[in-house]
């Protein structure tokens, strides 16, 4: 072996290890961008049919939906503002001190199970959280920084979608082309999904916990609204705090609010999910779940948030880079199989 060779080889090994420590360290802002595709992904599946319906063009049916889910959201705020900041701050005063009646009625020490589950990958995660939960400024900015890259990502997806396909192979161009196509279908619906499941899912909650008695109801369907997004893990999330508000007044009230909470949750996995998403997105219960976890100990709160849409995302690519390009087998891609069929039913339609 030459000397030239040698250190050409040398180096780009350090290239691609400079390469791998660039991207671990940048991961937080790749996770942002991600995070920044899936509301462009949510920012055209609102304008489609409103630009399908009305015969308007794609720019202006974007600005639209903006404007319409400004004015939405700054009308919840005026209407229900001053209610919701109430009740999360009684929930978040009131949860604490439920959880210390509750641990010491069935005589665990908190202390102890903080020092034994603090020491835990999942400890860890769980400090992470709220660690990184507490810094509200860091969260505000990151979620500017998502919107604004949403909207710029909205407005002309080809020029990206177009760059991202250059930076391969001229040979890979068309089944990458095709991966981004069947990731963004099947994302689009997992996120329509997803939003029609938290508005349902916060507000069955909010009605039921009223029903049964449990304080604060609006901010704990805002609550269990919010954690849906992240499936498998963010419904028991969100339950938490209704269990431990409805425990500092008796079991009757517990087991009713679990009563509540698993209802809802039996809805949700058996007829919202599946009417919505219907076969486009067949990721197993157990990948979906450890994918979730995985991330969030890789990457914290951020991981967490985005493990499964991610998870999606991996599962498009191996199916269709791994198994069908590079092994050469036959593998039915879901995303694919209802992409093409909803393009033929349009024009039947």
């Amino acid at each position: 072996m030459s000397d030239w060779v040698f250190v050409r080889r040398v180096l780009t090994v350090l290239a691609i290890g400079a390469l791998a420590l660039a991207l671990w360290t940048l991961s937080d802002l790749l996770l942002l961008i991600f995070a920044a595709v899936l509301s462009a992904i949510a920012l055209r599946a609102l304008a489609a049919p409103l630009a399908e319906g009305t015969g308007m063009r794609e720019p202006l049916a974007l600005m639209a939906v903006v404007l319409l889910l400004v004015t939405f959201a700054a009308a919840l705020v005026l209407q229900f503002g001053s209610l919701i900041s109430e009740q999360t701050v009684y929930v978040l005063q009131n949860a604490p001190a439920a959880l210390q009646s509750l641990a010491q009625a069935l005589g665990l020490d908190l202390n102890s199970l903080s020092r034994d589950f603090g020491g835990s990958a999942l400890g860890a995660l769980a400090s992470r959280a709220v660690t990184i939960g507490s810094s509200i400024i860091e969260g505000v900015a990151a979620f500017i920084l998502v919107v604004v890259g949403g909207l710029y990502l909205a407005a002309a997806p080809q020029t990206y979608r177009r760059g991202l396909i250059a930076l391969f192979p001229e040979r890979w161009h068309k089944p990458i082309s095709s991966t981004v196509d069947d990731s963004a279908f099947a994302l689009t619906r997992w996120l329509r999904a997803q939003l029609i499941a938290m508005a349902l899912v916060g507000t069955m909650t909010g009605l039921g916990m009223w029903l049964v008695g449990v304080p604060s109801p609006l901010a704990l369907g805002l609550i269990a609204g919010v954690t849906e997004f992240i499936p498998i893990v963010g419904p028991i999330v969100g339950a938490i705090p209704a269990l431990l508000l409805a425990s500092s007044s008796g079991w009757e009230l517990t087991l009713a609010a679990l009563a509540v909470a698993v209802v809802v949750q039996q809805l949700e996995n058996n007829l919202i999910m599946p009417f919505v998403v219907g076969r486009v997105v067949e990721l197993p219960a157990a990948v979906g779940l450890f994918a979730t976890v995985a991330m969030g100990l890789l990457f914290g709160p951020l991981g967490l948030l985005l493990g499964y849409p991610l998870a999606i995302v991996a599962d498009v690519t191996i199916r269709r880079l791994y198994v069908r390009e590079a092994l050469g087998k036959t593998v039915e891609i879901p995303a694919e199989r209802e992409r093409h069929a909803e393009a033929e039913a349009k024009p039947a339609a």
